[in-house]
């Protein structure tokens, strides 16, 4: 079946709940706003229809843009090209979209899964290279993790390089049920900036967050693609206690030091009163700009992981929601949530120091 012919198709499968006119107001599947309009005048939905091969989401998504048609040709919801907010960072469906450490309780992720994980390494005392923090891809250029990962390392320490693309550290070309990757990449990094209001010896970890700028760009691809930020809302306000987030990194498992294969966790947002009351009973203030996730026991993030993000899924794209920052360091204690960094709360932050 021709590409031409599978999107009237698909979209037909779908239905339109509400038919709109040529230019009328409509809001898009990610909740952007933006106007109904031919598919051949919406850049990043044709972008989309045009790539040789898409994802299950994406051609959902692309299924439920439709608003409407004109003669015989589809309408659909084109959010603004032009968003002050999000003008350095990509909407969905151009990022958090999947096509199909140290983590305590987890689950071995699929190959594609979480393409935006980053592992960041160092080079250590011995000229060895090793990595100890991970990281979340947020554009083409730029890698969001903890100010714990960049500075006040251990003596000898220095920053070396990001990966992007890898699953299984065992092996060059990763493979699992017959598909196989094209490896992953390394990348030099260009600069880095930590939140000047993070101290190392503070034991609440306030502003744990962090921006790497890669000194290329980096093209995406089945293993390779930004998360979402929630910069638009309803993900700007939203109120997450309760929302069922994951977690995914390389770091310290149960059995082991670290794992080879990304793992991923799932873990329920907590609320924060009652997580600041509980980590008072052991001297630590914790901030609004902080947030809670887990607290079951044998289910966490853990030190490999820090810097790792935080993710929720919402209308088929995962927004990052946390930094891993720190927790108990015996991982997975019950009753003893882990601790993030609060994306929204940087996200002025974040954008000021996106060049």
């Amino acid at each position: 079946m021709g590409k031409a012919k599978v999107f009237p198709l698909v979209l037909a499968l779908f239905g339109v709940s509400v038919a709109l006119e040529q230019g009328q107001r409509c809001v898009n599947p990610a909740r952007q706003s933006g106007k109904c309009v031919l598919v051949r005048e919406c850049a990043s939905l044709l972008a989309i229809y045009s790539k040789r091969f898409t994802t299950p989401e994406e051609t959902q998504f692309l299924a439920s843009s439709r608003c409407g048609e004109i003669g015989r040709k589809t309408l659909v919801c084109c959010a603004s090209e032009q968003q002050t907010r999000t003008s350095s960072f990509p909407t969905s469906p151009e990022c958090g979209i999947q096509v199909t450490d140290r983590i305590i309780g987890g689950q071995t992720t699929e190959l594609e899964e979480f393409p935006w994980t980053a592992l960041i390494e160092y080079r250590k005392p011995g000229n060895q290279y090793d990595f100890h923090c991970g990281g979340a891809l947020i554009n083409a250029r730029y890698i969001l993790t903890a100010a714990h990962c960049v500075q006040s390392l251990p003596r000898g320490w220095q920053l070396n390089g990001v990966r992007l693309g890898e699953w299984d550290l065992s092996t060059a070309n990763d493979c699992s049920d017959g598909i196989c990757s094209a490896g992953p990449i390394d990348l030099e990094i260009e600069s880095f900036v930590a939140h000047a209001g993070y101290d190392a010896a503070d034991t609440a970890h306030t502003n744990d967050i962090a921006l790497i700028r890669l000194r290329q760009d980096v093209a995406s691809s089945e293993m390779i693609r930004p998360i979402c930020m929630p910069l638009a809302e309803p993900q700007r306000s939203r109120n997450r206690v309760g929302t069922v987030s994951f977690a995914a990194g390389w770091g310290k498992t149960e059995s082991a030091s670290a794992s080879e294969r990304k793992l991923k966790v799932e873990l329920t947002v907590q609320d924060p009163s009652r997580c600041r009351q509980i980590y008072r009973g052991i001297n630590i203030a914790l901030k609004a700009s902080q947030m809670c996730a887990g607290g079951l026991q044998g289910k966490d993030t853990c030190t490999g992981d820090s810097g790792g993000p935080l993710m929720a899924k919402s209308a088929g794209a995962w927004y990052l929601i946390g930094v891993v920052s720190f927790g108990l360091s015996k991982c997975g204690t019950a009753g003893y949530p882990g601790v993030y960094t609060n994306v929204v709360e940087y996200l002025d932050w974040i954008e000021s120091n996106v060049l």
